[in-house]
């Protein structure tokens, strides 16, 4: 099967969910004896079968109607969201059949959702905090959720087969009805073969919370502070890593810690290459992810893969892979003394963090190894292109 992959961005010119799971998919099918090439944007060069047509966005999508013939020397076109949309559109005027499929990894509508004003509130009595009232989400709201979502559906269109990454996202996309019956893929990483169990009390790198992600909307990282806050009541010292966000590139996130008198127990730690985020999964005790709107995110996926336990919101593609009480807990969304509440007892019961970190790497083990995943593609591309 010769496969081409048409995504936005790729590893390592800029990180993010997408790029990790088809640069996963890209390498296994290479492993696999498939032939596979990636059509993307950034700056390296000498990659093994990447292609990087352009150094931003708008460049690539204009770029790639210029590779519409050459697609005739694949199988299938594997694109990824709404990207491809004038290669597409330039294929079918030249009646070029080449199968197309196309795989969405979140909703627009979702998306556009999670830049709405949003309210945390709290069971200690506090009183609600809103957050969210800027521009930047207007804007994405009436300009930029709906150029994708019309490049999206246009693509849907002209693809013969849409699948998604989530049962979630394939009924955000297309209804309860026809989101029930359409192809879902779940997302894989690869399964440390050792070294994954979590017997790190004495590093002294060892810190209680991680947190990794941007600092987006739909990450609702302003629930953090107040995370922190509620956990400490009954453990003082517990302190939160954060890797994935710059402490300078985010000053109202650093100033809401030192408002609520946590300055000292967060540790910054930036933007990190996949890689790197390797040592803070397994020198932390416990993974946060107060999303209110995600795909299925590889952070969980990574986490659990190296046995630590993730207390995320009730939202999305979560709870197709944390089965709650069992190898994490999901809470309500925009409820940080509740995600605190379910933190709290995973620090103060180490056989129960023992238990769920045992549970959440067979999960991985068991649903979300790369084989598994890429047995799934290979499946719908067969289908495609009926060999």
């Amino acid at each position: 099967m010769k496969v081409l992959h048409v995504v936005a961005y790729f590893p390592p010119d800029r990180l993010g969910g997408v790029g990790e799971v088809v640069g996963h998919l890209h390498a296994e099918l290479l492993r696999s004896g498939h032939e596979s090439q990636v059509l993307t944007t950034g700056s390296r060069s000498g990659e093994r079968d990447v292609k990087r047509i352009a150094r931003g966005a708008v460049a690539f999508v204009l770029t790639l109607a210029q590779y519409a013939t050459r697609v005739r020397d694949f199988d299938l076109v594997h694109c990824h969201h709404g990207d491809a949309l004038l290669m597409l559109l330039a294929m079918r005027i030249r009646g070029i059949r080449t199968p197309v499929l196309a795989t969405y990894h979140v909703g627009h509508r979702g998306m556009a959702n999670a830049h709405r004003p949003y309210t945390l509130h709290f069971d200690e009595g506090g009183p609600p905090r809103r957050f969210g009232t800027g521009w930047r989400g207007l804007v994405y709201r009436h300009g930029l959720a709906r150029v994708h979502r019309f490049t999206d559906w246009a693509v849907r269109k002209l693809a013969d087969r849409a699948s998604f990454i989530s049962r979630s996202g394939a009924l955000d996309v297309l209804g309860e009805v026809r989101g029930a019956r359409a192809p879902v893929v779940h997302n894989a990483v690869p399964v440390p073969v050792d070294g994954w169990k979590l017997d790190a009390e004495n590093d002294p790198e060892l810190t209680d919370l991680l947190y990794v992600g941007t600092d987006g909307p739909r990450k609702r990282v302003y629930a953090l502070p107040f995370v922190l806050e509620s956990l400490r009541r009954d453990h003082p010292e517990a302190c939160l890593r954060i890797v994935g966000v710059d402490e300078k590139r985010s000053p109202e996130l650093a100033a809401l810690f030192a408002e609520r008198g946590l300055a000292d127990a967060v540790r910054w730690e930036g933007v990190q290459p996949s890689e790197a985020v390797v040592p803070f999964y397994r020198a932390s005790r416990v993974l946060v992810v107060p999303s209110i709107y995600e795909g299925l995110p590889m952070v969980i996926l990574e986490a659990q893969s190296w046995g630590l336990p993730c207390v995320a919101t009730r939202v999305s593609g979560h709870p197709e892979v944390i089965e709650d009480g069992v190898n994490g807990f999901l809470v309500e969304p925009d409820a940080p003394d509740r995600m605190a509440a379910r933190c709290s007892m995973l620090l103060q019961d180490e056989a129960l963090r023992s238990t769920m970190s045992r549970a959440a790497r067979s999960v991985v083990e068991q649903r979300f190894g790369l084989e598994r995943q890429c047995n799934g593609y290979l499946e719908l591309y067969r289908r495609l292109t009926g060999e």
